[in-house]
């Protein structure tokens, strides 16, 4: 599953200043001549942190509001609305950095396109189809299964490095690497932990769709 994490809040504004004022330019008329620009002027213009509370006092945003994509959301909103009523103005769009990943490997979110999808050289197998997520079976799982189409490696549970018989991975992790031998739910009587890092997924929990 695509998960989205959105941060740097903030309000892109377009000025088109008409006098030295309209860019805090003041007690400068006796000894100065303003020089309008030729187009538009963007500037970012920042919410104060939900946390902030004082000059010298802070506490992490969440302590502040139950939902901070919405808290942020509302206050850049609340800025955007007191920002187009100024005369110099022209626009005031709320904005933010959007993250993508995915919620079983934690990796960036990449899919495939129709090209991709299509050639044997990028694709995952012949079912692949566009869109597919490319950073692991888990996440190719999920999506062929809301979708109706035949899950990759059906059977599988796991794979087994066969020059290091210790190592057993699970199929999220070991679906891509060469030379592994697949493993079936027979293969495996008494189950197998994945030794990946710090993974200890319970191979056969897996298969039976617990901890997704």
């Amino acid at each position: 599953m695509k998960k989205t994490y959105r941060d740097e809040w903030r309000v892109m504004v377009t000025l088109k200043p008409r006098r030295p004022a309209d860019l805090g330019l003041t007690g400068l008329d006796e000894i100065a001549e303003f020089l309008a620009p030729s187009g538009p002027i963007t500037v970012a213009v920042l919410p104060r942190r939900l946390g902030q509370l004082s000059a010298g006092m802070s506490v992490p945003d969440d302590c502040m509001s139950r939902d901070v994509d919405a808290a942020y959301r509302q206050r850049c909103e609340e800025i955007a609305a007191e920002l187009r009523q100024r005369p110099q103005v022209e626009e005031a769009t709320v904005t933010c950095t959007e993250t993508h990943t995915c919620s079983h490997c934690r990796c960036g979110w990449e899919v495939l396109t129709a090209d991709e999808a299509a050639d044997a050289s990028t694709n995952f197998d012949e079912h692949s189809v566009e869109g597919e997520p490319v950073c692991c079976n888990w996440a190719i799982d999920e999506f062929r299964a809301e979708r109706g189409i035949p899950r990759s490696d059906e059977g599988v549970v796991a794979y087994r490095n066969p020059d290091q018989p210790g190592v057993l991975l699970c199929r999220g992790h070991g679906y891509a690497w060469a030379g592994l031998v697949p493993l079936g739910v027979d293969d495996l009587p008494d189950g197998g932990i994945c030794t990946y890092g710090d993974c200890g997924r319970d191979v056969l929990i897996v298969e039976a769709g617990e901890g997704r």
